[in-house]
């Protein structure tokens, strides 16, 4: 089979029944491709159907006839196996933002709010608010990192099967955050990133002295991190301009 479409809803509301994988298969069929094989990845959950696909005008029919609670994903089958896995921290692989996590600990959560929003509102930029945000953590003993990981950071669902799952098919697995090497080493210990990349609070006397390593990795590392790892483990990806995307 040339493509395969993986269907998938929500963990929490198992609906991904017979059912709805029979719908499936009628609407693929009605499109004009042709089903051959399901592949059940969780029950209820998620699944796989192969199929061929006679024209490829056919697609966007599939698309549209595909409806429901669902996640629809389709792409062809070769080439689907993937070399390298770039995830974010905050609010992907864990459930919260360390940030904050840490601003609630301290009791400056009001205050470093304000800053994010000030962000938000374009008055600073990601390099300055950091700095002001971690500016207010000035005095806190290093060990409440672990404890904020230990009592408040919870991980995002799936993330570890995420992770090993890539690992086993021969991914390499790369955490990259504008957050903090306390949390990335941590996490990605846990779930078993191969590599990590974040920001390094600096730290004197058992304390976080309210400054952070420079310079500082915002939006533009995860783009680098892209390019440089994908180079390292094969052809340099070409470069749709001269500037790496920033997204």
């Amino acid at each position: 089979m040339s493509y395969v479409m993986t269907v998938i809803c929500n963990p929490q509301k198992p609906e991904l029944s017979g059912a709805a994988i029979d719908e499936f298969w009628a609407a693929l069929e009605m499109a004009g491709a042709r089903p051959d094989e399901v592949d059940i990845l969780a029950d209820g959950i998620a699944c796989d159907i192969y199929f061929e696909l006679l024209e490829d005008e056919t697609l966007p029919i599939i698309r549209k006839q595909c409806r429901g609670p669902f996640d629809i994903n389709i792409q062809p089958v070769k080439g689907r196996a993937k070399r390298l896995l770039i995830a974010d921290m905050d609010s992907t692989i864990i459930q919260q933002e360390c940030l904050d996590e840490l601003a609630a600990y301290a009791g400056v959560k009001d205050e470093i709010s304000a800053i994010t929003a000030r962000a938000m509102r374009g008055e600073l930029d990601f390099e300055g608010a950091l700095r002001e945000r971690v500016g207010l953590l000035k005095g806190l003993p290093v060990d409440t990192i672990r404890h904020v990981i230990d009592t408040r950071i919870e991980l995002m669902p799936g993330g570890p099967e995420l992770v090993g799952t890539m690992k086993a098919n021969g991914a390499w697995c790369t955490l990259v955050s504008g957050g903090f090497t306390d949390f990335t080493d941590r996490i990605a210990e846990m779930i078993g990133f191969q590599e990590t990349r974040a920001n390094r609070l600096v730290q004197a006397g058992g304390k976080l002295t309210g400054e952070v390593v420079e310079p500082i990795l915002g939006r533009q590392a995860k783009a680098d991190a892209l390019y440089e790892i994908s180079g390292r483990l094969g052809p340099p990806m070409r470069l749709p301009s001269a500037t790496a995307p920033t997204t």
